[in-house]
């Protein structure tokens, strides 16, 4: 299969159809379809018009990806517009460019995935080279970023990691704005909706990480007021378990003084303002941060029926059983890899 069948079969499976559907809606026959996706044949100007446009996208964008590309419009994939100015990573899915933001300062190094390019007036310039492609994941795990960069340095089939709350990944997934999710909860509580495929990640522990000047306050003292919590948007699993724990203690619910918008970020916080945040173990002994538990969580993969036999979906799945993957997810601190890949 040459780079045109790759590109070909992965907007196909983006759409959900099959080669028959895709060939109905294209007035093409599947005989044709399939042996584009193999490599095998170069389409008539008609069939390949008729082919983009089924697909949403445009013939130079669909068989000729280094053809100069228009501005994309492209949405963000947790919702709404993208910032002026930022650099983001797009990807296709169904019929709308969806893209995140690349973090500035990954920006400007040699880690983390590379950008496809920049948002000027509202619109998408790819880079030169750049292909808006790929399986879209959404979630907060930090091993999404791993797998997102190993799959890039090999050059296959590559993904786009949209770091996210699990309420907020799921929404995405809800309205097409992303082909699978990363989601994590207690142990033995996931429970996916009909039509969505699941495999286990990983497990770790959620709970408060405390500045280590603090000597590991008690829950009672951190949902006071007399300590600064640094709390996660209601939609993050994390914060949830935190809700469960003041409940079962019975302190008041109070205003949080401030909302992070990840692990990071909220752990960052913590260390600045010398007090604790909502986060999950890995991440508070990578910042140097004491770590009381509040819940033991599992992470799932979730990916509807559709779109499992995806390229982006099918490596990811492989990696995971690999020693590369396994080794630098292992090395993060306070991760248990224990049937990382079984399906559930």
């Amino acid at each position: 299969m040459d780079d045109t069948g790759r590109r070909l079969r992965a907007q196909r499976l983006a759409a959900g159809w099959t080669q028959g559907e895709l060939a109905d809606r294209a007035l093409v026959s599947r005989a044709l379809v399939g042996a584009l996706e193999r490599g095998r044949h170069v389409p008539a100007t008609d069939a390949a018009i008729r082919l983009a446009r089924a697909l949403g996208t445009t013939v130079e964008r669909l068989f000729d990806p280094t053809a100069a590309a228009a501005d994309l419009v492209a949405v963000s994939v947790l919702g709404g517009g993208l910032p002026e100015c930022a650099q983001v990573r797009a990807a296709w899915v169904q019929e709308a460019t969806v893209a995140r933001v690349v973090d500035p300062v990954s920006a400007l190094t040699s880690t983390g995935a590379p950008a496809d390019g920049v948002v000027l007036g509202g619109r998408v310039r790819l880079f030169a080279g750049a292909v808006a492609q790929g399986t879209v994941i959404a979630g907060c795990d930090p091993v999404l970023g791993v797998a997102e960069g190993l799959l890039e340095r090999t050059g296959g089939s590559r993904i786009v990691g949209v770091p996210a709350t699990s309420g907020q990944a799921l929404e995405a997934l809800q309205a097409r704005r992303c082909h699978g999710v990363l989601v994590h909860g207690p142990a033995g509580s996931l429970r996916p909706p009909a039509g969505l495929r699941r495999w286990h990640v990983t497990r770790w522990r959620s709970g408060l990480a405390t500045h280590p000047d603090l000597r590991r306050p008690g829950l009672d003292a951190l949902l006071s007021g007399e300590l600064e919590l640094v709390h996660r948007d209601r939609s993050a699993a994390c914060q949830q378990a935190l809700e469960r724990a003041r409940r079962r203690i019975g302190a008041p619910r109070r205003k949080p003084p401030r909302i992070a918008g990840g692990h990071l970020e909220a752990a960052r916080a913590a260390l600045e303002s010398r007090g604790g945040a909502v986060a999950i173990e890995p991440v508070a002994v990578a910042m140097g941060l004491d770590f009381t538990e509040l819940e033991v969580h599992d992470v799932e993969l979730w990916v509807p029926d559709p779109w499992v036999e995806l390229p982006g979906i099918q490596a990811l799945l492989d990696l995971m059983g690999t020693a590369r993957f396994r080794d630098r997810a292992g090395a993060l601190p306070a991760y248990d890899l224990t049937d990382t890949g079984a399906a559930r």
